[in-house]
């Protein structure tokens, strides 16, 4: 029996120990001293979506506010992306006897644009390089953007709703206006 104590307080004295490890935190990455997702530009997660933005201005305060602007764009254009594209391909292909030449030209153009209503962005970390340069890692609750989509697809059922409101309040109006009329 003592063994077998012994046994089982040393399983639970092993599960103590290696319960209380943390797995690593990734904003704590740093690679040559600079945090990860610096050096990558990006961090993954299966719960938000992330972008770094970057500002560098005459002073701290203006390269934060910078770089907060330029990852709430970046979170705007993955929000909603209109890309306009126009691809132009040219191909000529001329032969003389044995000889032949071949050109090719193909030139493609992106115009993308962004237009959406951006609140919930959250500012998980923020490093400031040797230069003054402010690095801003900034996250979008991917379950706040459904809530969001299901808050713009509500309050446009109600305008709808309020739009036929008014229609109907019209025709009552202009119905009255009529029997007054013919009186």
């Amino acid at each position: 029996m003592n063994k077998l104590t012994v046994l089982v307080a040393g399983i639970l004295a092993v599960f103590a120990f290696t319960g209380c490890g943390s797995t690593p935190d990734p904003m704590g990455e740093t690679i040559d001293g600079v945090p990860a997702w610096v050096v990558t530009m990006s961090m993954k997660s299966d719960t938000a979506h992330y972008e770094v933005g970057y500002g560098k201005g005459s002073n701290r305060a203006t390269s934060q506010k910078r770089a907060e602007a330029d990852a709430r764009n970046k979170l705007a254009m993955w929000l909603e992306t209109d890309v306009q594209t126009a691809l132009v391909t040219y191909t000529q292909d001329a032969a003389i006897g044995e000889e032949s030449e071949l050109i090719e030209f193909m030139e493609e153009i992106s115009r993308q644009t962004a237009e959406t209503s951006l609140s919930g962005a959250v500012v998980e970390s923020v490093y400031v390089d040797e230069d003054g340069g402010v690095f801003v890692l900034m996250s979008y609750d991917i379950n706040g953007l459904a809530r969001d989509l299901q808050s713009q697809v509500d309050s446009y059922v109600r305008n709808e709703s309020a739009a036929f409101a008014e229609f109907k309040a019209d025709e009552a109006l202009r119905a009255l206006m009529a029997e007054e009329a013919a009186e």
